[in-house]
């Protein structure tokens, strides 16, 4: 892999390794101004190196002590995919996709531009997701949101679990009976 700082076409080869196409202007940009372009990549990679170090150092984030309950933090391997990922990982079609994310089947949620963001971990294989999801949707009133609490763990009779993982044991009866709490925090 080429690294920011050679020449044009070095940077180029760098930019179009393994990642997602450029935009046309994006594209232009780096054929317009390559030194520009390379000053850009350097410091995204030098900020993105930088937070994986500190996440791997547990380093929390320059936040006052009284505020850091506040800060969601999602699991680690919380892969969010798109709806083309998502009907691949399902082997469905990408308008069933659709129609699962309307019904709240599986779980979905606009990100500007980008399109819809779906959790990868509701899918549990061919044709298969998470079951209940959209009960604990029309408790809690948004996917996202919901997403949240299925997330995190959550004090039940028995123990402190993981909403989702209760889901997917077939304890769909505790999760939609602890939701309303989850809910209520947020109404």
């Amino acid at each position: 892999m080429a690294k920011p700082g050679g020449t044009m076409s070095e940077t180029m080869d760098f930019l179009e390794e393994g990642l997602p196409a450029l935009s046309r202007s994006a594209r232009a940009f780096v054929r317009h101004r390559p030194r520009d372009a390379r000053l850009a990549v350097t410091a995204a990679l030098e900020a993105a190196a930088a937070q994986c170090e500190a996440e791997e150092a547990g380093a929390g984030p320059d936040v006052p002590e009284r505020l850091r309950p506040f800060i969601v933090r999602r699991a680690v391997g919380d892969e969010i995919v798109g709806v083309s990922e998502a009907a691949a990982r399902l082997e469905v079609s990408r308008t069933t996709v659709y129609d699962w994310v309307k019904r709240n089947t599986l779980l979905a949620w606009r990100s500007t531009k980008r399109g819809l963001r779906i959790p990868a971990a509701q899918i549990l294989g061919s044709g298969r997701v998470v079951p209940g999801l959209a009960d604990v949707v029309e408790i809690v009133g948004d996917p996202e949101l919901a997403w949240t609490f299925l997330t995190q763990e959550w004090p039940f009779e028995d123990e402190a679990a993981l909403p989702l993982e209760l889901l997917k044991a077939g304890r769909m009866e505790e999760v939609i009976g602890a939701a309303p709490g989850f809910g209520a925090t947020f109404s």
